[in-house]
């Protein structure tokens, strides 16, 4: 005898996944291991310690950064932004800590935009 194949038995298709969850699921430290490290290294545990703002420490790391480095962080910065735009929030404040090691939770999209002008401005710095 043999048993009767259930629903839960059965693989799901990778697009029965809704398609706004997608690109969250993208972001890890594999994906973005430049902006891990930057993170990491300036948005720590203790990064109210060292800067007023998130947007204060993204200028000091491009200060501190050689230009590939600002190119890679600001690269991978600016699609993590296009890949988390429509998730709330706490979503992108989890993924930020979870996936990427962050201790910064930014509290309102402004905060986001601070850390990409910062981003452009040096992005191209040599």
């Amino acid at each position: 005898m043999t048993a009767k194949k259930t629903d839960r038995d059965r693989a799901v298709p990778a697009k029965a996944v809704p398609a706004k969850f997608a690109p969250a699921q993208q972001v890890s430290a594999v994906n973005f291991p430049a902006l891990r490290q930057f993170l990491r290294g300036y948005l720590h545990e203790d990064w109210k310690q060292e800067y007023d703002t998130p947007a204060e420490a993204a200028q000091q790391f491009c200060e501190d950064a050689d230009t590939q480095e600002r190119r890679s962080v600001a690269s991978e910065w600016i699609a993590f932004c296009q890949q988390t735009k429509n998730l709330s929030l706490p979503a992108i404040s989890g993924l930020l800590s979870s996936q990427l090691g962050s201790a910064w939770n930014p509290k309102s999209p402004d905060d986001l935009e601070a850390i990409s002008t910062v981003f452009r401005q040096f992005a191209h710095k040599t």
